[in-house]
């Protein structure tokens, strides 16, 4: 994002990266703003007013995007099941879908900004750069942003825990239909706090839908 409005706080989408579940890159295009840009933030962003001149129209980005991830399905379906609709990995996803001005179904977005285990609290996310020191253990975003960079941390982040077993030596199994609350009352607050970051992953089920089931096959309907 780069800054448009006569206070430069206004969100400007300027550059948009996509990868596939392998970490290649299948979309990376510069956007041309819609509104003049009056803060380029460029020890954030590395971005100048040449970077954006031939940018490609927002509307012509969303497009792409789109048919990335509906993958030839048609609107219907993905609005109902999914069908073979890609699903949307990232971080503060609704953030990213408001500066391109489109939206998505929820069932098919794994947004690790909202993702109940690895919230700060039940409301308050932590930021892409602590989850990725936290459980992938490296750092980003050590000066200029690199939304490719980012792209890959949130994508890792979800298969490390898209892969989680939820078995955990002395704590035991919890099914996706377990709720919260029992979980809680099992453990003392203290007693949480305690805990490493893998055996909350190991006993975190509740009134979410946990990303491991994304493993699972569908069931055939008729």
């Amino acid at each position: 994002m780069v800054g448009g409005g006569s206070d430069g706080s206004l969100e400007v989408c300027a550059r948009v990266c996509l990868v596939d579940e392998d970490e290649n890159l299948i979309l990376h295009t510069y956007v041309k703003p819609r509104i003049p840009v009056t803060n380029y933030r460029y020890d954030i962003t590395g971005l100048t007013e040449e970077h954006l001149r031939d940018g490609m129209p927002l509307k012509q980005v969303r497009e792409k995007i789109l048919q990335i991830l509906y993958n030839g399905e048609s609107i219907g379906k993905v609005r109902l099941d999914g069908g073979k609709a890609r699903l949307l990995v990232g971080h503060s996803l609704a953030y990213d879908l408001d500066s391109l001005e489109m939206s998505y179904p929820d069932h098919l977005m794994r947004d690790t900004a909202q993702y109940r285990p690895l919230l700060k609290t039940n409301s308050s996310s932590h930021s892409l750069k602590y989850l990725t020191r936290t459980y992938l253990g490296y750092d980003i975003q050590t000066g200029i942003h690199d939304p490719y960079e980012d792209c890959i941390s949130a994508m890792r982040l979800y298969k490390r825990i898209r892969g989680q077993s939820h078995e955990e030596k002395g704590y035991g199994k919890l099914t996706p239909s377990d709720n919260i609350v029992e979980m809680c009352d099992r453990w003392r607050s203290k007693e949480l706090d305690n805990l490493t970051p893998d055996e909350l992953y190991a006993i975190s089920e509740s009134d979410y839908r946990c990303w491991c089931l994304d493993l699972k096959p569908k069931l055939a309907k008729a």
